[in-house]
């Protein structure tokens, strides 16, 4: 059986993402704004972000998928639908912000496009597992300990517990 604990309750969510949605408010006044999650584990904070942010804002959807080759990781991007990030703001939104190998692939694509910038939100950030000079311009958990995480969108397989209000994490399997 598995045994979780709560590490953040769904107020304590929903209150972190109005600071982070203000800051972003504030940071990108008067500017055109796109921000772009990276599926699936994003959807909830992507949609609860979104409605939170007091201005007019476009979303678009990105699955990013890893798979070792021969010659080390292989990603690949499938867009739910086709946009243009050309001289607007993009901020990429990811569920756990790891190694930054897989938002450092998407930003280096996005950048072709030739944005007036791009950032990532990550709604957990470990940055002692980056393997790639990346941060995050904002973060809406960084205190978190080593662990499976599920709740908010995060899940174990077969998508087990992704619909859990709060961000918790696994103590026994």
């Amino acid at each position: 059986m598995t045994k979780t604990r709560i590490l953040y309750n769904a107020e304590q969510i929903q209150e972190r993402l109005k600071q982070v949605a203000a800051r972003i408010a504030e940071d990108y006044e008067g500017q055109d704004l796109i921000l772009v999650g990276i599926l699936k584990g994003v959807a909830f904070l992507l949609a609860d972000l979104a409605r939170l942010i007091p201005r007019p804002v476009q979303f678009e959807l990105v699955d990013v998928t890893k798979k070792h080759g021969e010659r080390g990781e292989v990603i690949s991007l499938t867009y739910a639908t086709h946009f243009s990030v050309r001289d607007r703001h993009v901020i990429i939104l990811k569920d756990v912000l790891h190694s930054g190998v897989t938002e450092n692939y998407l930003i280096t694509h996005l950048s072709q496009q030739r944005p007036a910038s791009i950032e990532v939100l990550a709604f957990v950030d470990k940055p002692q597992l980056r393997s790639v000079n990346l941060s995050a311009r904002y973060a809406v958990f960084d205190e978190v300990p080593d662990g499976t995480l599920i709740g908010y969108g995060l899940s174990l397989e077969q998508n087990q517990y992704s619909n859990q209000p709060d961000l918790c994490i696994i103590e026994e399997r």
